[in-house]
């Protein structure tokens, strides 16, 4: 089975009503909604997240935090309570906090479908130093789709190597933390950042797989097969009968990481 991409992600009723939702909540003070990650860079992965970056004038009230995650509460993901699809990841950044860029720099708000327990429970995202927002600006620099307001490339500084390198390193412990029962995505991330440290490039997940399979072992390979292959859809991959496996590919990915701060990104 091949990866087909939608039509026009910008047309998918989630992101049209999310965008009818922040011209409700602060129409003057929206600069740029655009779809981003893999959905811009080569069309979404049957698997993939539909990923989101808004970029504000100023931070979000407390009231337009509560709608956002309400809506989404609705929308997103399998556990959605209205319309069950597929999951969205939304990042939002206010223009001063990361214009002109520095790291660390502070996400105003995120939302993705492994915290959905904690927004259940009454956890309403704030502003917070975001390890991540090295490889969200540079991707949403690199590729975007814009659905309203201006490119993000027009708006956002690029970001130093030197910052992408050391958010990588910095992001590895919450990586860690979350394996069990995101194994697939943990995998895929590790594989992408090894992918980036070694090219300079943000690749989709399962294309970073590609670039790096050759440099792996064949357990690691295999395991990394079947993470991309689930990832786009074109098997099943039940980790709860690969743990160790799964588990010993992520030491080996984090050390070889680990590694690239002492010997070096590339050569």
């Amino acid at each position: 089975m091949t990866s087909t991409p939608e039509p026009d992600v910008r047309s998918h009723p989630v992101v049209t009503g999310l965008v009818e939702l922040l011209n409700e909540l602060d129409p003057d003070g929206v600069l740029s909604v655009s779809v981003v990650g893999s959905a811009a860079a080569s069309g979404l992965r049957p698997q993939s997240d539909l990923d989101v970056l808004v970029i504000t004038r100023s931070s979000w009230s407390q009231g337009a935090r509560r709608a956002m995650i309400d809506y989404l509460l609705r929308v997103s993901g399998a556990r959605a309570t209205v319309t069950p699809g597929r999951p969205v990841e939304l990042t939002s950044l206010a223009l001063r906090d990361v214009v002109p860029w520095r790291y660390p720099s502070t996400c105003d708000f995120l939302y993705g479908e492994w915290l959905r327990d904690d927004y259940l429970a009454g956890y309403v995202p704030q502003p917070a130093i975001d390890a991540n927002l090295p490889v969200v600006v540079t991707s949403a620099r690199d590729h975007a789709l814009v659905v309203r307001g201006v490119p993000p490339r027009q708006l956002l500084d690029p970001v130093p190597e030197a910052d992408l390198f050391q958010s990588l390193h910095d992001g590895l412990p919450s990586l860690q933390s979350n394996f069990a029962g995101d194994e697939r995505n943990v995998l895929l991330t590790l594989a992408r950042m090894v992918a980036t440290l070694e090219t300079g490039r943000i690749h989709p997940k399962d294309v970073a797989v590609e670039v790096i399979l050759g440099s792996l072992d064949p357990d690691d390979r295999s395991t990394l097969t079947l993470a991309a292959r689930g990832y786009r859809g074109e098997a099943t991959d039940d980790w709860s009968t690969r743990a160790d496996a799964a588990a010993e590919t992520m030491r080996r990915l984090v050390a070889r990481i680990e590694e690239s701060r002492f010997t070096g990104s590339r050569d």
